[in-house]
């Protein structure tokens, strides 16, 4: 009995450790895959380059695709030394597309004690290196960068980082001088009204952007009656003179052509509430030009969605108004809303590029979305 034992116990080990020799080598060929497609990419061979440099080795989250002409960084995992090395190659970067920074560990708050490469390198396994106050001013350095340099650079998503105001202060300054940005997130970076307005001042002059995204921002009903309603209404007048100059001469003016904001996202600011947004639909009922505007779990009620609804009863050119996940929105006036959008609608080609985001708790890191039926 002991030796048949001993030989199914022999033979377990065999298979176990055939089993670990088999996925190390399938995860070796993805992690080679993945480094040969990085080295075929521009960030890549510089990101190579400056591993060389520092006598480290690049890390599989730090992450670029040719395909798609992106960089994408998952910054969870990654320490100090990791981030010298990528924040530098990213600081050279003037071709890419698409840059991307998540996180996607939940911080409190920031770590501002740890202000210096050496103090993050030292400090407690529990502090996160992205969490560090060296971190994100290193972060935003970077991208600032990028933005004054580039002349490729389409979508900037910096999201779950915790800027300081030093490091908000130095991004904004890069958004104001880029001008080849047309899709800016800062989703769960917790900027507060403070930044948010400061950063309306900018965008209220900056038609290349098209979408905004600051959901989970620490939003109040201030950024929305100050701020975002200021950025909506320059915009507006500018568009309103651009469509008068094209008219001139007998030409129809095209609504769909002109430049600026195009959707708004602000998903799960709950103080934003039905004061914050009343006045933004107000003039959004004369606003033809903006497409979406996402509010899911902003602190509407019924007097909110009613707002909603008066301002889709003016104006068909809105193909979302998402007040979904607002839990004290009753059913009815929740049907009432889609109801009109699905009229809203109808045989219009361009419904399919707006599509819904469905940003819930339970997901509130994935960007998903549902076509309009």
């Amino acid at each position: 009995m002991s030796v048949g034992h001993s030989s199914k116990s022999n033979n377990s080990r065999m298979l176990s450790s055939l089993h670990e020799k088999r996925t190390t080598s399938l995860s070796t060929d993805k992690s080679n895959e993945s480094f040969e497609s990085s080295a075929k990419h521009k960030f890549g061979l510089i990101y190579t380059a400056v591993c060389g440099k520092y006598k480290t080795r690049p890390v599989p989250w730090v992450k670029c695709s040719i395909k798609t002409n992106s960089i994408e960084i998952f910054g969870d995992r990654m320490k100090a030394d990791d981030w010298q090395v990528a924040m530098e190659a990213l600081s050279t970067d003037t071709s890419t597309h698409h840059v991307r920074i998540k996180n996607k560990r939940y911080t409190e708050q920031l770590a501002k004690s740890y202000d210096t490469f050496g103090s993050v390198v030292g400090a407690p396994k529990n502090v996160l290196a992205v969490s560090t106050l060296y971190v994100v001013r290193l972060i935003a350095a970077s991208v600032y960068e990028v933005m004054i340099n580039t002349t490729a650079l389409v979508c900037l998503e910096l999201e779950n980082v915790l800027f300081d105001e030093q490091a908000l202060g130095t991004l904004i300054s890069g958004i104001d001088i880029n001008n080849t940005l047309q899709h800016l997130s800062l989703a769960y970076s917790r900027i507060g009204d403070g930044a948010c307005l400061t950063l309306c001042r900018v965008l209220r002059d900056k038609p290349n952007i098209r979408s905004v995204d600051l959901s989970g921002c620490s939003l109040t009903r201030v950024s929305a009656k100050s701020g975002l309603l200021d950025v909506i209404k320059k915009q507006q007048v500018k568009r309103h003179e651009e469509c008068w100059a094209h008219s001139l001469r007998y030409r129809t003016a095209n609504p769909d052509i002109m430049h600026g904001l195009r959707r708004l996202t602000l998903n799960d600011n709950t103080r934003i509430g039905d004061a914050g947004v009343a006045d933004l639909f107000e003039s959004l009922k004369d606003d033809f030009y903006v497409k979406a505007l996402d509010l899911q779990n902003c602190g509407l009620t019924d007097r909110g969605a009613q707002l909603a609804l008066s301002t889709l009863m003016i104006n068909d050119s809105l193909v979302v108004l998402d007040v979904r996940k607002n839990a004290t929105i009753s059913s009815a006036m929740l049907e009432a809303i889609m109801t009109r959008l699905y009229e809203n609608n109808v045989n219009k080609t361009e419904t399919k590029q707006w599509k819904w985001t469905k940003l819930g708790r339970e997901n509130v890191f994935e960007s998903s979305c549902t076509l309009l039926a």
